[in-house]
C-alpha cells in the first residue's frame, strides 16, 4: 500500500532558525488524516529510520520559542523565564541585552552537599559574558528552536548598525558548549569574561594556558557530605591570541568559541579532562561532534511522535518532552526541582530532589510517550539513599524497611533541618523542648509515611511499561524495603489494617493548629492509594522474578484488608459544603479529613488516578461518578491557579474520561497565564514537575492501558482528527494509531515482551481483521478482543467492511 503523503527529510541547517520553516506542515496545516492513518501503518510495519525521522521532523520542527527582549528574571529563586537548551546533563541559558550578554552553566552533579537544607542543593557553576558595544540599542530576536535544539541570537544595530547572529548549543553527545558568532556588515569588538559564582562557602580558581582558558569553583570541607569540584575550560576557533579577552567579529569570518564542563564525579583528573577536551578539538572533529549531535535529537523525536489538532497544546507537548531531554540523560544525578539551569546559589526549596511528587512528575509523561531513557536517572537518588531510609525507620519509628524523608540529593543526601545553632539562626533563641527545638538536626519528614512508596510508585509504573526483568532486579531491593516498612507500621484493628500518625500533605511543627503529635491523620487516602496498588504490583514482579514466595500470601492478605478509600457521606457536618453528594475525603480522621482541607484535589488524583492506578475507565461505576463529580465541582484554583496541581489533574482527568473539551480549554488557559515565552508551564510547588501535564494529558486522550485493557482514543474530541506514532502501553506494547471524524483508522501494535494483548474493540460491532508476519491473518470479534503475541511480532488491526 503507498501513501500518498510526500516524505521528505527534515533539514536544521546552521541558520534556518530565524526563516519561517520550509518543511511541509510548518504552518500548522494538516496533512490528509486517512493519509497519515496509512503513513504510520507503513511506518510501524517497516519503521524506516528515514521516514520516521521525516515524520517526527515535518511535526516537530514547526516550534519554537520567540523571545524579542532578554529575561528581567535572571538570577531566579524559581525557575527561570529565560531561553534553556541543554544535552541532559548541562544547563545553558541566556540573559542582558545585546551589548552585554551573559550566557549561564550549570550542571546535574554541581550540588553543594552541605548538612542542611541551607547548605545543600545545586549551585551555579558560572558563565560567559560577551560584551559588544557596537551593538549599544540594538533589536532583540532570540529563537529557541526545539527540533535541532539552538539558542539562535540576532541582533540588528539601529542606523545601518553591524548585526551579530549566535547560535548557542550544548552538544548532545559531549559535555560541551558552543557558541557561533557572525558579523554582518561591519566588524564588531567583541570582549570576553569566562567567570566562576563566588561565595556560599565555595573554592574558586581561574588560569590559562596558550589559548586556552578556565574557572574552576567547588565545595569541601568535613561539614560536607562529600566534595564537588566543576571546572569549564573555553577557547575560541580561530584561535585567539594567547590570554586575550577581546578579539574583533569580522564580515565573513565566524568564531565559535568552545567550552568544555567537567566535574569531579565524572573523573579524578576533571581539570585536565575539561582542557583536554577543548585542546584536541579542531573544526573536523567539532563538525563531526556536531553531526552526531543532529542525529541524536533527530533520534530522539522519532521515538514517538502526535499530531492534534490544537497546535498551542501540541507546540507545549513537544517543549515538555524537549525540556526533559535537556536536563535528564545522567543516570547518576537526576535534575531537582528547577532542572539543570541554575542561576544562583540557595534557589527555592534548596532545589533539591522531594518525594512527596515533585521528583516523580516530570517523569510520568515519559513513560508512555516512549522516552525510557529520560527515566533512567529516577531510581539512582532512591537506591542511593535506601540505607539510610533504613536508619531513619529504625531511629523514628522503630520499624524495618525504608521511611523516607521529604527532601534528598544525591548520594545518600538528606536535605533536612539544621542543627541546633542553626534552628537559633532561623527561628529565633529557640526555648529547650519547643517543636522547633525538637526537630534539630533531623530529616524532613513533615509528617508523612508515604514518601517511600510514592517514591516506589514511579519503579512499578515502568515496570509496567517494560515488563523488564532486569530494571526490576535493579529495583526490587527498594520494593522489598517499602514492604518491610509498611508490614510493620499498618495496625491491624478490627479486621483490617489502618495507618495512624500519616499526614497527607505536608505539615510542619506549627501548621496554624498548634503542635500536632503526630500529625493526627488517619488512614489518608494517599497512603491507601498507593499501598494498594504497591502490594499488588509487587506480588506480580515477585513472581516474574522468582522470589519471595514465602511473603506473597502476607502482602496478599495486606492489600485484602487495607481499609477502604475514607469517604463522606452528604449530611457529613464536617465536609463544608453539602450538596447531596458522597464523596472521597483525605483522610478517615484527623486534622485533615476535613472536605475543606487544602490539597485534597491532587492528593486524590494522585492516590486514586494516577501515579497510583487505581481508578480508570473500567473501574466501579460509583467510583467513577464520584471522582468525576469531584472534578466538576473543581474551579479555578484548581485547574489554573494550583501550582501543585498541573502535573497530575490534567493527565488524572483524562484518565477518567472527564471532558476532553473542557481539558483542552483549561489547558489552554494555564499555558496563557503560566507559561513565559519558553515555554516552560509554572508551578508554584516547583518546576519541571509540569513536564508531564500535557504529554500525560494529551497520551491518555489518545491511549490508555489501565487495568490491563488497551483502549485507542478512549476520551477524545468528537469530530477532532488526530494521529500517534509509538506510544507505550502497560505490557510492553507500542500502539500506532489515528482518528478521522470519529473513526479510528487502522492501528499496529509492536509488542516487545511477547505477553497477552488485550484491546477493546475500536469498532464496535465489527469483527477485526489481524495481521503479522507471525501468523496467519485471522478475524476476531467481541467487544474485548484477546491477542496472544510472540515478543518482537508486530499485528495491524483494521475493521471488516
Amino acid at each position: 500500500m503507498k501513501s500518498t503523503v510526500t516524505l521528505q527529510r527534515a533539514v536544521s541547517p546552521a541558520r534556518s532558525r530565524l526563516v519561517a520553516a520550509e518543511i511541509a506542515g510548518a504552518t500548522g496545516s494538516f496533512l490528509p488524516f486517512w493519509s497519515l492513518a496509512i503513513l504510520i501503518f507503513v511506518l510501524a510495519r517497516a519503521c524506516p529510520a528515514a521516514d520516521a525521522f521525516s515524520e517526527s521532523g515535518r511535526i516537530v520542527s514547526q516550534y519554537k520559542a520567540v523571545f524579542s527582549g532578554p529575561s528581567k528574571g535572571l538570577p531566579a529563586f524559581h525557575a527561570v523565564d529565560s531561553p534553556i537548551t541543554g544535552n541532559g546533563d548541562i544547563g545553558l541559558t541566556m540573559s542582558g541585552p545585546p551589548q552585554s550578554q551573559r550566557y549561564w552553566i550549570s550542571k546535574n552533579d554541581f550540588w553543594k552537599a552541605g548538612p542542611d537544607f541551607k547548605q545543600a542543593g545545586p549551585s551555579l557553576i558560572g558563565g560567559i559574558d560577551l560584551r559588544m558595544a557596537a551593538l549599544d540599542g540594538a533589536s532583540y530576536r532570540v529563537e529557541q528552536v526545539l527540533y535541532e535544539p539552538v539558542l539562535a541570537s540576532r541582533f540588528v544595530a539601529p542606523a545601518g548598525g553591524a548585526a551579530v547572529t549566535i547560535d548557542a548549543r550544548v552538544l548532545a553527545g559531549a559535555n560541551l558548549i558552543v557558541l557561533e558568532m557572525r558579523a554582518e556588515g561591519r566588524a564588531v569588538e567583541v570582549e570576553l569574561d569566562l567567570w566562576a559564582q563566588a561565595g556560599y562557602g565555595s573554592i574558586n580558581g581561574s588560569g590559562s594556558r596558550g589559548d586556552i582558558r578556565w574557572v574552576s569553583r567547588g565545595f569541601d570541607g568535613k561539614d560536607l557530605l562529600y566534595p564537588t569540584h566543576a571546572v569549564v575550560a573555553m577557547r575560541s576557533f580561530p584561535q585567539a591570541p594567547a590570554g586575550t579577552a577581546k578579539f574583533m567579529l569580522e564580515p565573513g569570518k565566524p568564531v565559535t568559541l568552545v567550552a568544555a564542563v567537567a566535574t569531579n564525579h565524572e573523573s579524578p583528573d576533571f581539570a585536565d579532562r575539561a582542557r583536554r577536551m577543548v585542546a584536541d578539538l579542531d573544526d573536523a572533529k567539532l563538525a563531526a561532534l556536531r553531526a552526531d549531535h543532529d542525529k541524536w535529537w533527530r533520534q530522539f523525536w522519532a521515538k514517538s511522535f502526535v499530531e492534534i489538532e490544537d497546535k498551542l497544546i501540541e507546540k507545549h507537548y513537544y517543549a515538555a518532552l524537549y525540556i526533559m531531554a535537556c536536563c535528564s540523560r545522567n543516570t547518576a544525578f537526576p535534575p531537582g526541582l528547577f532542572g539543570n539551569w541554575i542561576t544562583m546559589d540557595r534557589v527555592a526549596w534548596s532545589g533539591d530532589i522531594h518525594l512527596n511528587y515533585n521528583h516523580q512528575a516530570p517523569y510520568w509523561g515519559l513513560y508512555s510517550s516512549n522516552r525510557l531513557d529520560l527515566t533512567d536517572s529516577y531510581d539512582t537518588p532512591l537506591l542511593e539513599s535506601l540505607e539510610r531510609f533504613k536508619q531513619n525507620a529504625k531511629k523514628y519509628l522503630n520499624c524495618r524497611g525504608a521511611y523516607a524523608d521529604v527532601a534528598i540529593g544525591p548520594k545518600g543526601l538528606s536535605c533536612g533541618f539544621p542543627d541546633a545553632a542553626g534552628m537559633d539562626r532561623l527561628y529565633g533563641k529557640l526555648v529547650p523542648g519547643s517543636p522547633y527545638q525538637q526537630l534539630a538536626g533531623t530529616p524532613m519528614f513533615h509528617g508523612q509515611k508515604s514518601n517511600s512508596v510514592f517514591g516506589a510508585i514511579n519503579m512499578l509504573l515502568r515496570y509496567r511499561y517494560t515488563c523488564d526483568g532486569d530494571y526490576a532486579r535493579k529495583v526490587y531491593p527498594y520494593l522489598i524495603a517499602v514492604a518491610d516498612f509498611w508490614e510493620d507500621y499498618l495496625k491491624l484493628e478490627n479486621g483490617r489494617y489502618v495507618i495512624h500518625d500519616d499526614s497527607f500533605q505536608e505539615v510542619g511543627p506549627f501548621n496554624g493548629r498548634g503542635w500536632h503529635k503526630g500529625y493526627g491523620d488517619f488512614n489518608p487516602l494517599l497512603s491507601l492509594g498507593m499501598l494498594r496498588v504497591f502490594f499488588g504490583d509487587l506480588i506480580e514482579i515477585a513472581q516474574d522474578l522468582g522470589r519471595d514466595g514465602d511473603r506473597r500470601a502476607k502482602w496478599a492478605d495486606i492489600r485484602s484488608r487495607l481499609s477502604e478509600f475514607p469517604t463522606a457521606e452528604p449530611a457529613d457536618p464536617t465536609q463544608g459544603k453539602r450538596d447531596g453528594r458522597r464523596r472521597f475525603r483525605a483522610c478517615e480522621g484527623g486534622i485533615g479529613s476535613s472536605r475543606d482541607a487544602v490539597g485534597l484535589d491532587y492528593v486524590m488524583v494522585q492516590g486514586l488516578i494516577y501515579p497510583a492506578t487505581n481508578i480508570g475507565l473500567g473501574s466501579d461505576p460509583e467510583q467513577l461518578r464520584m471522582v468525576r463529580d469531584e472534578m466538576n465541582a473543581w474551579d479555578d484554583d484548581v485547574w489554573i491557579d494550583h501550582g501543585g496541581s498541573f502535573p497530575t489533574v490534567f493527565l488524572g482527568a483524562a484518565r477518567v474520561g472527564y471532558d476532553p473539551n473542557i481539558l483542552l480549554a483549561k489547558a489552554r488557559q494555564v499555558i496563557a497565564k503560566r507559561s513565559p515565552p519558553n515555554l516552560w508551564i509554572f508551578s508554584g510547588g516547583g518546576g519541571i514537575e509540569t513536564c508531564s501535564g500535557i504529554p500525560g494529558m494529551i497520551n491518555e486522550m489518545m491511549l490508555q492501558s489501565h487495568g490491563g485493557v488497551i483502549r485507542v482514543f478512549p476520551v477524545f474530541p468528537a469530530g477532532q482528527k488526530a494521529s500517534f506514532y509509538r506510544l507505550r502501553t502497560f505490557g510492553a506494547f507500542l500502539v500506532s494509531g489515528a482518528i478521522n471524524n470519529g473513526v479510528v483508522q487502522p492501528i499496529v501494535i509492536e509488542s516487545e515482551k511477547g505477553r497477552p494483548c488485550v484491546l477493546q474493540n475500536p469498532w464496535p460491532g465489527k469483527k477485526v481483521i489481524i495481521s503479522s508476519k507471525q501468523s496467519q491473518t485471522r478475524e476476531i470479534s467481541g467487544d474485548v478482543l484477546r491477542l496472544p503475541t510472540v515478543e518482537g511480532e508486530s499485528l495491524t488491526l483494521t475493521p471488516q467492511g
